[in-house]
């Protein structure tokens, strides 16, 4: 073999490879590999509640970070809870990741407030949820949400928007709630 016939052959090697490093992860990127990004609305099962977010995943898309809306009828009276009187709520932020092929885990938070005038609006509880979710076909998640509450209060050292670590919640839910997540499809 000639050493122009090896450049070839090994240029054409290359390229190949090249081609199916690129390729891959299209194709693994199958059925039982779902990744944690788009928008979605969250069905509350049993009772009238939704939500809804929006996830941005980092380049793996293992893990995400979200920002979203309680849409209908959301309030921990539900769950006999009585932590003051609540007239507007923050957005959720959420973080997630996977914790398998086709599971993940979260952690959110919200806040609900007296007031939605900015000016003078006081937090009346934290409302914080831990949720394991299991992706049954693509765009769709079924998940079980675990929720806690927190007063303001329980937000001093070093009063940065999250319950002091070792705080006993205010009020938990004595049972979790579980939703049928479907995630927009794009067009």
């Amino acid at each position: 073999m000639t050493i122009h016939s090896l450049k070839i052959a090994l240029t054409a090697a290359m390229t190949v490879t090249a081609c199916l490093l690129l390729t891959a992860p299209t194709a693994l990127a199958g059925e039982g590999a779902y990744k944690l990004e788009g928008a979605w609305v969250a069905k509350v099962i049993g009772f009238p509640g939704q939500w809804s977010y929006v996830l941005a995943a980092d380049p793996s898309g293992k893990r995400a970070s979200g920002h979203g809306s309680i849409d209908i009828g959301f309030d921990p009276v539900v769950f006999g809870c009585q932590l003051g009187e609540s007239n507007a709520e923050s957005p959720i932020l959420i973080s997630l990741k996977m914790t398998g092929p086709n599971t993940s885990v979260a952690y959110s938070v919200w806040y609900e407030l007296t007031s939605a005038d900015p000016a003078s609006t006081e937090i009346a509880f934290i409302g914080e949820v831990r949720t394991e979710t299991t992706f049954v076909a693509p765009g769709k998640g079924q998940s079980t949400h675990y929720f806690s509450f927190y007063l303001p209060s329980q937000d001093v050292d070093p009063a940065d928007g999250f319950p002091d670590e070792g705080e006993t919640p205010a009020c938990s839910a004595p049972v979790p709630l579980y939703t049928l997540d479907t995630r927009l499809p794009a067009p």
